[in-house]
């Protein structure tokens, strides 16, 4: 086996080889966007909990 490292691109700190090795920020957005939707699903219900039924106006 060859022990040699490869030269990187300057900024580049490593290379991970592998199945979803370079994932993490793509694992943060999704997670943030999760996170949206459960807000704006809990908003949504607590505007609608406040909004008057349409058959109390009868």
């Amino acid at each position: 086996m060859d022990d040699e490292q490869p030269q990187l691109p300057e900024g580049v700190l490593a290379v991970r080889a592998g199945p979803g090795a370079n994932c993490s920020s793509i694992g943060s957005v999704i997670d943030l966007l999760f996170g949206t939707a459960v807000l704006a699903s809990v908003v949504y219900a607590a505007i609608a909990a406040a909004l008057p039924d349409p058959e109390d106006k009868k």
